[in-house]
């Protein structure tokens, strides 16, 4: 399980060896607090602001860590240019800032502001079907219900992880590629001054990210329309980029694929050939025979294929990695109670070569750990009061219904989350998607549309908030921060993200009344996901015959081969034989049934240069491979906040590059093209 990049790196703690770790209340400080809700609400708006006009909203990790370096920075600065006395900010405070405003970014992605609760109005409704039931509208939802709802959903996400802390850092010792990022930008940013390794480090990577910025930039003006720009560059021809196969120019990808194991690559691009390049292809050739829909989205045409074919291995290997690590905890419950042995003391004893870091982090990780019990009784209590708060916010989901969901929870968390830490894509929104049918289809009768919606809204805030929990908790193990700490900053990131969101989402209702209400075509707030997310609760009331032919046949084909594939992994681990390097997780090969090959490209490209620098300066690579993909990550991430704030105010590329057929598509386009040369002449 083992998913880590061997450590040759110098050492980055003997950096710190000088500053102890504060302690909690060093940690979480009352400065972090209000500057977390000031930053909290300006993400907050520009991510519900896009995410209810564009419908996609990319990833913030980034520019809120940086934000958050300078703002507390320069409040620090400030205080004590006017004679008020400040303890030194800290990487600890740091990381407990950038985990509250995070968490607030989360909840208002998983909210459901321009998706599953969108589809629950009326204008939505209309727009799919003319005879609405009104059991399946639901127009007006309080303020005080929906903070409830958000404060209830986003406290499952963490307490639903927890108890799984130690074994996705420790133990699987999962890489969770942005955590690490953060973390490694953390780290530089406060690494004290004279420390040669760690000053040409930070000098790598604002090197790199200067260079990647730069070349967002340059990207950028070239996206003027859809595909559109060097994102849809058809390296390997155009026969390839109708099958997903292009070169993206994604600094971003590029890095993680230089940080990710290549192992984890290898699947991704296997995934990616295999789907893409001949299920999807053969499946393509059956449209009219097996499905009769041309919805790139609907889940009764090829899109049904994709969704459970992927879901199906996913799931299938999260519950068999989920009962392996029941068996070897009860086992090692077992032994450790005997043998009455401290949890470090027996962790440096199986892994008697850690290094200086890793000692360090497991000291204060398993020092501060988080007793099992408290998030268990937690879970169980908050789980107790869902089911009889959320039936009454939304009636037409019963207690019964809430109470299976977070029973059945845990499992989709230690999927979601175990993909995570591998690949660094959280598919939250795809388990959201497919509980919906399922929800819909065992109801089947007026109000199953609202109750799926109600019941994909809970899954998905939790995963969604439980994988970024664990992102947030490897970068607090990386810098010395306490697990605690950190926890407190997730549980303080869903306080002021259920306040705020909604808060924010009421003015834009207000705004939205004086051009068209959310949710519709007209409205200056489309939600254009909306009405897939109400589409599948459609389908899903027709039952299991509304999916494509063959698609229940095809998932447990694929179940099988996962079950083969798993047990054949878990055998070669306990044996030691060498076949253990070259199996890649399915997790990874389902990823790209999701999303596509064009990332898994991107990857495999950033893997085989770190091959390539290790051939030519191992030296070099060990000691500066994570800060260049630090800086491209970040580089490039920093750069969406500019593009989110110039959207808002109907800035746009000027350009649009495409490309096209040789032949008689660029006779039609040229002449296209002097058509509207004539006309601006007369």
């Amino acid at each position: 399980m083992d998913a880590t990049i061997g450590e040759c790196s110098p050492s980055v703690e003997r950096s710190f060896e000088g500053q102890p770790p504060p302690g909690f209340w060093g940690q979480v400080t009352m400065r972090s607090m209000a500057v977390a809700v000031v930053l909290a609400a300006i993400f907050s708006f520009v991510t519900l602001r896009i995410h209810m006009t564009i419908g996609i909203v990319g990833a913030l990790n980034m520019p809120t860590n940086v934000l958050s370096f300078f703002f507390l920075k320069s409040l620090v600065t400030v205080l004590r240019r006017h004679g008020i006395a400040a303890v030194p900010f800290t990487r600890q405070e740091h990381i407990f800032l950038q985990t509250c405003v995070i968490t607030c970014v989360n909840i208002a992605l998983s909210g459901g502001f321009a998706t599953y609760i969108a589809a629950m109005n009326d204008e939505v409704a209309k727009s799919l079907i003319d005879d609405t039931n009104p059991r399946d509208i639901v127009d007006n939802i309080s303020t005080g219900q929906y903070m409830l709802y958000l404060f209830v959903t986003g406290l499952m996400g963490i307490l639903s992880i927890l108890p799984l802390i130690q074994v996705m850092i420790v133990d699987y010792r999962l890489l969770f590629p942005t955590g690490s990022v953060v973390a490694h930008l953390v780290n530089s940013f406060h690494t004290p001054q004279g420390a040669y390794v760690a000053k040409l480090q930070v000098a790598t990577i604002f090197k790199t990210f200067l260079g990647s910025f730069s070349w967002s930039v340059f990207q950028w003006f070239y996206t003027g329309g859809g595909h559109c720009g060097f994102q849809s560059f058809p390296m390997f021809g155009l026969g390839l980029y109708q099958h997903e196969f292009y070169f993206d120019f994604s600094a971003t990808f590029v890095g993680l694929g230089m940080i990710v194991p290549h192992i984890v690559n290898c699947g991704l691009l296997f995934g990616a050939i295999v789907s893409w390049g001949f299920i999807y292809p053969f499946l393509g050739s059956k449209k009219g025979q097996w499905y009769h829909t041309d919805s790139d989205t609907s889940l009764n045409g090829l899109n049904g294929y994709k969704v459970f074919i992927g879901v199906t291995m996913i799931i299938t290997e999260g519950i068999f990695n989920f009962f392996t690590l029941l068996t070897t905890s009860s086992i090692d419950f077992y032994k450790k109670k005997h043998e009455n042995d401290s949890g470090l003391t027996k962790y440096i004893k199986k892994h008697p070569s850690l290094n200086y870091d890793d000692r360090k982090r497991l000291e204060v990780f398993l020092g501060n750990h988080i007793p099992i019990f408290g998030p268990v009784a937690g879970y169980v209590a908050c789980a107790t009061i869902c089911t009889v708060v959320i039936p009454w916010i939304f009636n037409q989901i019963k207690f019964y219904h809430v109470a299976i969901l977070y029973i059945i929870l845990p499992v989709f968390t230690f999927c979601n989350t175990y993909g995570t830490g591998l690949t660094d894509w959280s598919v939250a929104p795809t388990y959201g998607k497919f509980m919906i049918f399922i929800i819909a289809a065992c109801i089947g009768e007026p109000g199953a549309i609202v109750a799926s919606l109600a019941a994909c809204g809970i899954i998905n805030a939790a995963l969604h908030v439980s994988s970024q929990a664990m992102e947030d908790l490897k970068a607090g193990y990386m810098t010395l921060t306490s697990p605690r700490a950190v926890v407190a900053g997730q549980i303080y990131g869903v306080i002021i993200g259920s306040i705020i969101n909604p808060c924010i989402f009421l003015a834009f209702q207000a705004n939205a009344k004086n051009t068209a209400p959310i949710g519709s075509k007209d409205s200056e707030y489309p939600c254009p996901s909306a009405g897939l997310y109400r589409a599948i609760g459609l389908i899903g009331m027709g039952g299991v015959k509304e999916l494509p032919d063959h698609c229940i046949t095809f998932c447990l084909v694929t179940c099988f081969i996962t079950l083969a594939i798993e047990t054949l992994r878990l055998v070669s681990q306990r044996k030691d034989w060498k076949l253990q390097s070259y199996i890649p997780c399915m997790t990874a090969i389902a990823l790209p049934f999701f999303t596509g090959a064009s990332f898994t490209i991107s990857m495999s490209l950033g893997s085989v240069l770190l091959i390539i620098w290790t051939k030519v300066n191992r030296q070099s690579a060990e000691l500066l491979s994570s800060a260049v993909a630090a800086g491209l990550i970040c580089g490039d991430g920093i750069w969406y906040l500019p593009t989110a704030i110039l959207s808002i105010f109907n800035v746009h590329p000027p350009i649009c590059m495409k490309f096209l057929q040789s032949g008689e598509q660029v006779k039609v386009v040229d002449s296209f093209l002097n058509t509207l040369g004539t006309h601006a002449k007369t």
